[in-house]
Formats: structure tokens, sequence, C-alpha cells
């Protein structure tokens, strides 16, 4: 049976895009279209035919036919309760031209520099066709379906060096649906061998061995995802040393060595000035000819990354701060006022650095626990001050990026940061430039290596700009603030106007997603995670677990 076109091009009323085109529906037929949905144009030309595939941008808008909509029976008809219909209408919807079609069995898409001429056959394109389209292959990160199309899954490939290396940022207010997707990636990118290290602020994702107990959940996940809920096998709980309660019993304490910081890192975490950094960089190198054999780094970004070849052994915080005193001692001996204020200020500024009681315990957290294929470390910084969490983070990407390098066959690794605009803002840039300039060369260098940053967060306008241009998949849930969309907006290539005045009322759960891997952006409902979300928590006084191995 021949299939019947859903409506018609039309002539242009106005010419403000050469990319779209108006649509005529007839009445009995207005709500097979919907913004988001895609057609395929069969448009004639000097008798052949050519294809063009489009997506709904606008409408639907109605147009009375064959009487002028502003005449006076057309307001009596609708404005009149005993008046049993309207006249007869058609709806109009806007659609973007996407391109042309070249191969209609691979569906593959060429460049298009002319649009469907006026009564061109506007149909629906199948979910077989638009799996084609976008080259959606099962057994990738399965991560939702295409809003209009349940049957249309939408999966990310963990294979490919431009996705998830290129890192992701997941955006959305509160309630939104952000901790869910971010709990999908996790689950996902660990299915397919990841190793997973996720920083949480709030101890949301602390018991993702266990299976999701929601039963609407559960039922969507069995009847459209043909998925059970199941908890993670190999997953873990760290908490740092400094903390006072758990969310989870079992977690496990860890410490940091205070040495694995760099220096530019140390020097803008105590926001030392120009005379302190000079002669805190001084006391650095002698502690290092004392007590560290190393082989020199490679280059310069190794250097600046703080990679070392051979160590002996580092220097605690303990022993650079009675360093620094001992200059400072010294210093007033010889009478040098300025040296004498400028070491205590010092001092002074390690002592609170140490006071975090996050520093060079017993139990330093190995990152070679970490990095194991498909296991997920969950790093519990709920109950930890900010500058601990930013202490945390940093040591964590330094870590976890000097073993990249030094071991280029270490698994394929996803670093999620949540509540991102705690850590690094767009008010403190000029404070956290180091920051910033690790973060950048770490998530380009590190694509190479096979690891991808993931930055979440419900506040992305206070964001640097420099996180965004990281972020080159996107997934972005209801956002309401206009300050938060421009934002995006400015950063976000190929989303139509229309796109983004849908991203307010998107309902949760629903996102946009903009990746390197799709043609286009897409509206997506993200499928529900199969493990467990704390929502209550339950944190109580423990003691401390015994030291990690």
């Amino acid at each position: 049976m021949e299939e019947k076109p859903v409506g018609f091009t039309a002539f242009d009323k106005k010419r403000e895009s050469s990319s779209c085109v108006l649509v005529y529906v007839p009445e009995d037929r207005a709500d097979v279209l919907a913004r988001g949905k895609y057609v395929k144009v069969v448009s004639e030309y000097s008798g052949s035919s050519r294809v063009f595939v489009g997506r709904v941008v606008g409408g639907p808008f109605y147009e009375t036919e064959g009487i002028d909509v502003s005449a006076a029976e057309v307001d009596v008809m609708v404005s009149n309760p005993s008046i049993p219909r309207v006249p007869q209408y058609r709806a109009v919807y806007e659609v973007e031209v996407l391109g042309e079609v070249e191969d209609p069995e691979k569906m593959v898409l060429k460049s298009t520099y002319t649009r469907p001429r006026p009564k061109s056959s506007v149909y629906l394109l199948s979910p077989r066709e638009l799996s084609r389209y976008f080259k959606f292959a099962e057994g990738g990160m399965l991560l939702g379906h295409l809003i209009h199309y349940k049957g249309v899954k939408v999966f990310l490939d963990p294979d490919d060096i431009n996705v998830l290396p290129r890192n992701i940022g997941v955006f959305g207010t509160v309630g939104s649906g952000k901790t869910n997707t971010a709990q999908v990636l996790i689950e996902e990118a660990s299915r397919c061998g990841w190793a997973v290290v996720i920083v949480d602020v709030e101890g949301e994702y602390t018991f993702m061995d266990q299976p999701n107990d929601n039963d609407k959940l559960v039922r969507i996940l069995e009847s459209e995802y043909k998925l059970e809920p199941e908890g993670l096998k190999d997953f873990h709980v760290y908490v740092p040393v400094s903390s006072e309660y758990f969310v989870r019993r079992d977690s496990e304490l860890f410490s940091i060595s205070f040495y694995d910081l760099s220096l530019p890192l140390v020097l803008e975490i105590i926001r030392a000035n120009e005379a302190q950094e000079r002669r805190l960089s001084r006391v650095w190198r002698e502690l290092e000819e004392r007590v560290v054999r190393v082989v020199e780094p490679s280059d310069a970004f190794e250097e600046f990354i703080g990679v070392r070849r051979e160590i002996q052994r580092g220097f605690t915080l303990r022993e650079l701060v009675e360093r620094v005193e001992a200059m400072a001692d010294q210093a007033k001996n010889r009478r040098m006022t300025y040296d004498v204020v400028s070491y205590e200020a010092i001092a002074s500024k390690l002592e609170r650095l140490e006071a975090t009681g996050i520093f060079d315990k017993d139990n330093v957290l190995s990152v070679n626990r970490l990095l194991k294929p498909g296991k997920v470390s969950v790093i519990d910084v709920s109950d930890a001050s900010d500058i601990v969490k930013n202490i945390v983070i940093s040591w964590l990407l330094l870590k976890i990026f000097r073993r990249k390098i030094r071991d280029p066959s270490a698994p394929k690794t996803l670093f999620i940061i949540e509540e991102a605009h705690t850590f690094v803002s767009r008010e403190r840039v000029e404070v956290m430039r180091t920051t910033l300039d690790m973060l950048k060369t770490i998530a380009r260098r590190g694509r190479k290596r096979w690891l991808s940053l993931c930055f979440i967060s419900q506040q992305p306008g206070h964001l640097p700009t420099e996180i965004f241009e990281l972020c080159n998949t996107r997934i972005v849930h209801r956002l309401m603030s206009e300050y938060n969309l421009k934002t995006l907006r400015e950063t976000t290539a190929g989303v139509t106007r229309e796109v983004w005045r849908t991203v307010p009322g998107l309902h949760v759960g629903e996102a946009l997603l903009a990746s390197p891997q799709l043609p286009h952006p897409v509206l997506l409902k993200i499928r529900p995670a199969k493990t467990m979300r704390v929502k209550l928590y339950e944190k109580v006084r423990e003691p401390v677990p015994e030291a990690l191995p």
C-alpha cells in the first residue's frame, strides 16, 4: 500500500531563512506532526525526484481555509459555545531542511544548497530510517530514546575517540534529571569496560551497587528497554580521612600525599603573593634536592603536572612547614625583616592547609586501585569542606593523568565532577588560573589517552568559558534562567532558536543532546538508571574503618 503524505510544502510567506520550509497539514491529520519529529520531503525537479530530510522546529500554527481569518464570522464561530465547530482549517509547521538524501538505503545525507519546491509531498521518517540516519549502533552506551520515537534508541559510541574523550557536560536545574543521567553514563561506561571515578558532593551515588527500587521507573526500564534493575558489581566508596560523617558504613577512608600536588597548585591553593611564591619555590626545590631522586620529565608539560619517573621519597606537608619555619628563624637571626614576614606568612598558610587533616596519613589512596576496567569508584566528599573538595579533585586529576602518561595501556577512564561550578567558577577565574590551565591541558592531552572529563552543573552560567570549550558532548536538561541558557546558546553549535525555546519546558529526564557523533543536536528521553539513587541522607557517625592496603 502506497504511503500517504502527511502534508505538502507551501509557498514562502517570509524570507527569513533559506534552511526552512513551511508545511501545510490538513485538519484531519494536524496532530501527526509535532516539534522534534523528522520528515522526508519528496520534490520533483524536471522529471526527477529529489528527497530531503527535515526536522519540525516550529508549529503547529493554524490557518483558516476558504475564509479570511480576520473575518467577523470566524470570531463568532470560535467564541460562541453554541456553534459546535470552527471553520475548516489547516495546521502549518516550520521544517528545517537538514540535507538531501544521497544513499536511501543507508540514509546518508549530503549538503544541499537548494530547498524543496512548493507542493512537495511530506512523509514521516520511520524509526528504521532514523536509526540508520543517526548511525545508532546497538551495543554502545544506551542513553534513552528520541522524543516521539520510543523505538529509536540513542547510543553513544564508547570506542570513538571523538566522543567521550572530547569530554562531556551535563547541565540542568534542580530536579531536571541530571543525577539519573549521570548514573546512566556511569552504568554504561562501566559496562563498556571504562574505569569510572566520580567526585560525589552530596552522597547521591553511594549506593549504586544496589538495584533501582522505584517501581514506576523499574516498569519503564523493563517495558521500554527490556532491562532489569541491578547494582554495579565492582563498586567502592571512598571518604576523605578528615570527614566526620559517612553516607554508608563500609566507606573506606583515604588521605592524599601532599607531594603529589604540583608546586603551582600549592601556590594557588594558599593564595601566595609574588614574594611568597619566590620564597616557597626556593624552599620546595631545596627539599626536593634533599629527599627526592628523580629522572627529569621528558617535556615542559610533564614538568608542569609533576610527572616524576623515579622517586625515592617525596616530602610531607609537615616537613615543608618545618623547613619554612627554619628559614624564618634564620631570617630573624640575620635581621632580614622582609624575609621574616614573608616566611612566617607562608608557614601560617601552610599550617591552615595542614589543619584540613587530608594530607600524608597512612591510608593514602592508590590510584592503581581506581583504574581497573569496569570499576566504579565514588569519592564521597559530602562531609568535606570546599577546600578539601577542591584539593581532592585536583589531586585525583593529576594522579590519574600521570598514571595514564606512564602507562598507555591503563583502561579508558571517565572522571565525573559533580556541581562543577563549586570547583571552578567564572567569578574565580583570576585566582584559579593554574587549576583552569591544568583542566584544559589534561582535557586536551587526555583525549589521546582515553581520559574523559564530565562536568555536571545546575549553574552553567557560572562556569568559565574554558570549561564549555572542553565539553564537546553536552546533555542539557531543563534550564529556566536566561543567564544559564544564554551561556549555552553562545557555545553550542547547531541548535536553532526554536529548539532552545523548548529547553525551559522540558520534562524530567528529557534533554537536548549535542555530540560530535551526531549530525545535529537531538531531543531525547534519558532512560531510568538500573541502580539506586540515595534521596534521603542517613548520615551516622562511624568508627574509622581500617586503613587501605
